[in-house]
């Protein structure tokens, strides 16, 4: 591929008219406007095939090319094969920027020597210029056995920069092998300091909304809470910054008699945005040692790569499947093995497909489209009461659409993107007559990106190359829903039961409710609902990135302005009346008057009702931020050092965050790294919108023993204090890291041994201050661990049909330890433990000890492709080592006037989950193809530690999925 006078393959540079210093200051000021897109007509020069192959993010520095090459196979996927001597002690040429996977690689070769055969869509021969030369003369050449590097690894650790030691990236089957169902925050099960499982749970049976429950899971990295990561989806951010928990940890609606609670938005999540698996090409999952570029977070950084729109021509896909209870494992998980209320297995039904579509429209713009959908569904009982209807169905559906417009001209690559996630969940009360909940949620995240590439300059004597600016404009919205089919509730009395006789029943609740004959003192009818809620966010946000090479490495410039608009509403007034037929002194009645129409007949009247008023709060922040890294190596010794600077003004701090890295190479594939790092936190919203909201005004009246009814006497309401964090500082969590890592001798598998301290200080606790409750920063926590990690592609040229098998596997220590103070203990909790000789509330103690903690962890898992690509078979597997915990003991115990669970140490057995994936490819005609998939979740069928109660006993172990996906 020819390169022309003052230009780098695939980049772009300016018209060599201008002063490099003045093009650059041009292009930085005049990129924040991202008005220019190119007409088809700035592009008319015929592109070389290779060209158009679709571009790909490069950052690898000079070193030796053996290195390079290997750098260059992890970030593309592609496959290299080579002479075993071909390289030598040759050394490449650094390579950044978008460009085509052949573009970049011969970049990176020129000067020695080497070209670059194509043999397929993603693989190349590297081979002697000279002698391939002469073999086009017609003489033949005879090259050694060729050494094979590359495809998809499945599992990657770490990346082209010595100090990203705290990175793993996911591709190609292992994302198949461990996401369940369509749920790309799956992919992250099992990785090392990512915690998932809840071993004390003492009711962890399934309930109908788990089982429709189409969500995101939740995780906690590196010992944050599940709220505290940074998600990111084609550098979009997609976190939810107004909150993901209200008074305490259960996100669920469940039936009961007394109502849902009014004032809890349900359905809450830490993402914005739910990603499917259906178009993922890898994920990339940061942590410890996160560069400054990233921040808002105290956890992780989880960034979601998607296809791109093709260049080369049109292509698509489309695949459906589906998994039923009939195909699923359940098991009774009380403690004693008894299902005494004789719950039935709960039926569901799971569907999933996805369409994909992706072109060029002219040379330099191509387009691409995608739509993905699942639903549930499932019905239940209503409780015998209710004569309208006896069952209820229940349904959840989650809808992805996805759009990209890639344009690349001579004014740099222009990108408009948006996704948009549409989420319904109904849930409908079986103890109510008709109170339903529809858990919505909506998100919508879109980007206008521009990338450009500078030609080599000076700067104050000073040589820049490889100068790559990457402006953006993102716009973004979500809330999350609580639909419901009313605003008044009610309480009736349906019949009253005297020494174990029914002496009355209410007739006008006769044509939709009865008398339940296991009720010993009345039996209550419960009618209407209680009113929508929402919560939900708006934020605009504008970024400018500056990398380069300079000296012996590169460095990072960045900033970002995000106002953010928060806001949690009721748009009416929502009223609960509790009603009672019994009157003192009156045996008729119809000797009572009712002089008010509120809620009163002559059978019975509300004798108390709770008004919680209608409100609308927002809360605005405009936040800044600012970074600077630099990246330098000196022959064995590497360094990567910056620091980030936030400002926001609700909290009113600057918070500076250092990050420093630093990696010796006493030889060859063999890094010894030490890392210092500092995370800031970005919830602070979630507390601004919870101020004024209004208390519930309760209101009582009684009846006279004439039978006079009163009217209801005045009411009160107090507001939450649980909120301000204007006057707080901001939590954060300091880190130190420890890792040695390298290229193992005998296999030339990739490996990793890393141990992880961090420390949050500053954490917000809850205190109270006589009847009520403030915010405070007393809270702080720890997390340590020990992670082994090893990833390679095995050789299978002795195996006959087997193409490629590629193995990953890791080993996990880790502690937590939290303080006893949480913002979510608040006056509201009415749960509460003993442990050890202290209380906690529920929501207390699972912060105290870790309730995603398993602290000795193996996994293991195996990606392979057999006769040509038409099997493919993933495997994934974890086993929990058994340790000591604490448990509840179906024991309770009395102190200060409250109810306390008495938990005590327990021994959990180990655990080995398997989860399989395959594939089979039974047509394939050029570009078109069809596949059949399965995939096993939990094979042998285990169900863990974790244990059911009596009114959701059923635990899911073995679950199936089957479908089918044609490409064309």
């Amino acid at each position: 591929m020819a390169l022309y006078a003052g230009q780098v393959a695939g980049g772009h540079r300016g018209a060599s008219g201008k002063k490099p210093v003045v093009k650059f200051a041009v292009w930085l000021a005049s990129s924040a406007l991202m008005l220019v897109l190119a007409s088809p007509s700035q592009a008319q020069t015929t592109v070389p095939a290779e060209a158009t192959a679709q571009s790909v993010s490069f950052s690898i520095p000079a070193q030796p090319l053996a290195d390079a090459i290997k750098a260059f196979i992890r970030t593309t996927g592609w496959q290299v094969g080579y002479p075993a001597a071909l390289v030598g002690n040759l050394q490449s040429r650094p390579v950044s920027g978008r460009l085509a996977p052949q573009a970049a690689l011969q970049a990176m070769l020129a000067g020695t020597g080497i070209a670059v055969r194509i043999t397929g869509p993603q693989t190349v021969t590297l081979v002697d210029a000279k002698a391939a030369s002469a073999a086009e003369g017609g003489d033949t050449t005879v090259l050694d056995t060729i050494s094979v590097a590359g495809g998809n690894r499945g599992v990657s650790l770490g990346t082209s920069s010595l100090s990203d030691t705290g990175t793993t990236t996911i591709s190609g089957g292992q994302i198949v092998a461990r996401s369940a169902g369509n749920d790309a925050n799956d992919i992250l099960r099992n990785l090392p300091n990512v915690q998932y499982q809840n071993d004390i749970d003492d009711d962890a049976g399934v309930s109908d909304q788990d089982l429709i429950n189409l969500r995101p899971r939740e995780v906690s990295i590196s010992g944050a809470r599940v709220y505290e990561n940074n998600f990111i989806l084609e550098g979009m951010p997609i976190n939810t910054v107004t909150g993901t928990a209200d008074s305490d940890d259960d996100t669920d609606v469940e039936d009961s008699l007394t109502p849902a609670d009014v004032n809890r938005v349900y359905g809450l999540h830490s993402q914005s945005i739910y990603v499917p698996t259906d178009f993922l090409e890898s994920t990339t999952v940061i942590d410890s040692n996160a560069s400054a570029r990233y921040g808002n977070f105290q956890g992780g950084v989880v960034s979601y790569k998607m296809q791109e729109a093709a260049k080369d021509r049109w292509k698509g896909n489309a695949s459906t499947d589906f998994s039923t209870s009939r195909w699923t494992g359940y098991h009774v998980g009380t403690e004693n093995g008894l299902n005494p209320n004789g719950v039935v297995e709960p039926e569901y039904l799971k569907r999933r497909s996805s369409v994909s579509l992706s072109g060029p429209v002219t040379d330099n713009i191509s387009i691409l489209g995608q739509y993905s959908t699942q639903s549930a569904v499932t019905s239940k009982d209503k409780d015998y009461r209710y004569t309208e209807k006896r069952r209820v169905t229940e349904e959840s559906k989650n809808d992805f659409y996805r759009g990209q417009v890639k344009a690349d001209t001579d004014f740099g690559d222009f990108t408009l993107e948006g996704v948009y996630t549409h989420y319904d969940q109904i849930w409908e009360n079986a103890r109510w007559r008709n109170m339903q909940i529809n858990q919505a949620a909506r998100g919508l995240n879109s980007k206008l990106e521009h990338n450009y590439e500078f030609a080599d300059f000076s700067l104050g004597g000073v040589t820049l190359s490889n100068v790559k600016l990457d402006s953006k404009l993102t716009y973004g919205q979500s809330s999350t829903i609580n639909d419901v089919n009313g605003n008044v509730a009610r309480a009736f009395t349906q019949s009253a039961v005297k020494s174990r006789a029914v002496y009355w029943n209410a007739t006008s609740l006769s044509d939709w409710c009865r008398t339940d004959p296991t009720q010993t003192i009345a039996t209550l009818c419960y009618d209407g609902a209680n009113g929508d809620r929402e919560l939900g966010q708006e934020q605009i946000s504008w970024s400018q990135d500056v990398t380069g090479d300079i000296w012996q490495g590169s460095f990072r410039l960045g900033a970002e302005y995000t106002y953010t608009d928060a806001y949690r509403r009721r748009p009416e007034d929502v009223t609960y009346y509790t009603s009672y037929t019994t009157i003192a002194g009156i045996t008729s009645f119809s000797e009572y008057t009712c002089n008010t129409a509120d809620e009163c007949n002559s059978e019975m009247f509300a004798k108390s009702k709770s008004i919680y008023k209608a409100f609308d709060i927002h809360a605005h922040l405009n936040q800044f931020d600012t970074y600077a890294e630099l990246e330098q190596t000196w022959d064995w010794f590497n360094v990567r050092a910056g620091v980030r600077a936030t400002y926001d003004d609700y909290m009113q701090n600057l918070n500076v965050a250092p990050r420093v890295v630093t990696n010796i190479t006493p030889w060859e594939d063999f890094t010894i790294s030490l890392g210092a790092n500092r995370y800031h936190s970005a919830q602070s919203l979630a507390f601004a919108i919870r101020d004024g909201v209004p208390r519930p005004e309760n209101f009582s009246r009684t009846a006279t023993s004439t039978g006079v009814v009163s009217d209801f006497a005045a009411g009160r309401s107090t507001g939450y204090l649980l909120n301000s964090a204007s006057d707080l500082k901001t939590p954060y969590t300091d880190e130190l890291s420890l890792g040695i890592s390298g290229i193992e001798p005998l296999f030339d598998g990739q490996w990793r041994l890393r141990f992880l301290d961090r420390r949050s200080k500053d954490q917000y606790a809850s205190e109270k201050t006589g009847s009520n409750y403030v915010l405070t920063n007393d809270a702080h926590g720890a997390y340590q661990s020990v992670t082994a990690e090893y990833s390679k592609e095995l050789d299978v040229t002795a195996v006959s049909g087997l193409d490629q098998l590629l193995l990953n596997a890791s080993v996990t220590w880790s502690r937590r330890e939290v303080s006893n103070t949480s913002y979510y203990e608040d006056s509201l909790e009415d749960e509460y433990i003993y442990y050890h000789g202290q209380s906690y509330t529920k929501s207390g103690f699972n912060v105290v000890t870790g309730n995603m903690d398993i602290p000795l962890r193996f996994q293991a898992g195996l990606s392979s492709s057999w006769f040509d690509d038409t099997l493919k078979l993933d495997v994934n597997a974890n086993y929990n080592v058994g340790y000591t915990g604490a448990k509840y003991t179906d024991e309770n115990i009395v102190i200060d006037g409250r109810s306390h669970e008495i938990y005590e140490d327990f021994d959990f057995d180990p655990l080995l989950t398997v989860d399989l994936s395959a594939s089979y490819q039974i047509y394939k005609k050029g570009e078109a193809g069809l596949t059949l998939n399965v995939r096993v979740d939990n094979v042998f069928d285990e169900t863990g530690n974790a244990t059911a109660s009596a009114t959701r006993p059923w635990l899911v172990g073995r679950t199936v999925w089957v479908g089918a996906k044609a490409t064309f």
